[in-house]
């Protein structure tokens, strides 16, 4: 993860664990816990019918809380991109990494405002 993102300390990052839930249930609140995994690995997790929007509201809600913008990192997946555009297309799933971007491009329309989503 440090390596393959360019990022400077281990010790600042902070993984992010959806557990997905009944894609039918469009309004919850989400319940985000915080644990240290392996001893040194901090989670957050939390349940909700849509990762790319859950994550997108986590990083909106940090950033009104601490008034910092995150930063979230992402890998593509693997296999071919055109299956991966008509799997959003036809069915509404797809990589999290441009869905979660795009739901945080509409939730806040100001750039220098808008939490930062990387992805490699």
């Amino acid at each position: 993860m440090v390596a393959d993102n360019d990022l400077q300390d281990e010790g600042d990052i902070i993984f992010v664990e959806v557990t997905l839930t009944d894609p039918s249930d469009f309004e919850t609140t989400l319940e985000v816990h915080g644990q240290v995994r392996h001893g040194t690995r901090r989670v957050l997790s939390f349940e909700s019918s849509s990762v790319p929007n859950a994550i997108a509201a986590l990083l909106l809600h940090i950033r009104d809380q601490t008034g910092v913008k995150p930063h979230i990192y992402f890998e593509w997946t693997e296999g071919n991109p055109i299956v991966q555009i008509l799997r959003f297309l036809f069915f509404g799933v797809g990589e999290v990494a441009p869905v979660t971007r795009e739901v945080l491009r509409r939730a806040e329309p100001d750039r220098k405002r808008r939490p930062h989503v990387h992805v490699g």
